[in-house]
């Protein structure tokens, strides 16, 4: 946090702004809470260094479980941006000449369920849709925005990182998961799509 206050509010060459930045990164930050954490739970409480290793020691075979899977979703994920199938599906959508707004979510929807990450969906949907956009007042731009930001919140499966840290905290097995965030996360995308499209079909 202090490293993206100080990034957005101190200009460049504010002499305090790469020891924020340092302190902002995300090991030094996880570090300071370690510390912290070893400190106000262990130190003040009087717990001895054996008792406090036995704590910590204890949470780390969950905490590593959740990282592998998040890690191995986030890499098959990667692997197949790399591999373009999600530039392929938008592109064959683009072609079937879908109105605006259908467009947006369908083609977000697409490369969310093709390559896991919500982010790339609506980047890559607001890029390919940026022309088709033109000439649209604001509240429009919103509403396409709203479109393929509900369709990159569908369709969460094994390829999303998310869907493992659900899974593995919430203990569920894979067909689990998929019976119940993946159901989920569809169900809030076509939902919030079609408000999206009343208010577009008012204004």
């Amino acid at each position: 946090m202090a490293g993206t206050v100080s990034a957005t509010l101190m200009p460049p060459s504010h002499p305090l702004l790469g020891t924020l930045q340092l302190i902002g990164s995300p090991m030094v930050a996880l570090m300071i809470a370690l510390v912290l954490a070893f400190w106000l739970l262990a130190l003040r409480r009087g717990w001895s260094l054996q008792h406090t290793s036995d704590i910590m020691g204890s949470a780390l075979p969950t905490a590593a479980v959740v990282i592998l899977v998040t890690g191995a979703g986030g890499v098959f994920g990667k692997v197949l941006v790399e591999s373009g199938v999600g530039k392929a599906l938008a592109n064959m959508l683009q072609m079937i000449d879908l109105p605006l707004l259908p467009a947006a979510f369908i083609i977000s929807l697409a490369l969310r369920a093709s390559q896991g990450s919500a982010t790339v969906a609506i980047l890559t949907t607001g890029g390919l849709l940026s022309e088709a956009v033109m000439g649209l007042n604001p509240i429009q731009c919103v509403l396409v925005t709203l479109a393929a930001c509900f369709g990159g919140l569908g369709a969460s499966h094994i390829n999303d990182s998310g869907f493992w840290i659900v899974t593995k905290y919430l203990g569920l097995s894979v067909a689990d998961g998929l019976k119940t965030w993946t159901v989920l996360t569809t169900i809030l995308g076509f939902t919030g799509f079609l408000i999206t499209w009343c208010v577009w079909a008012v204004i």
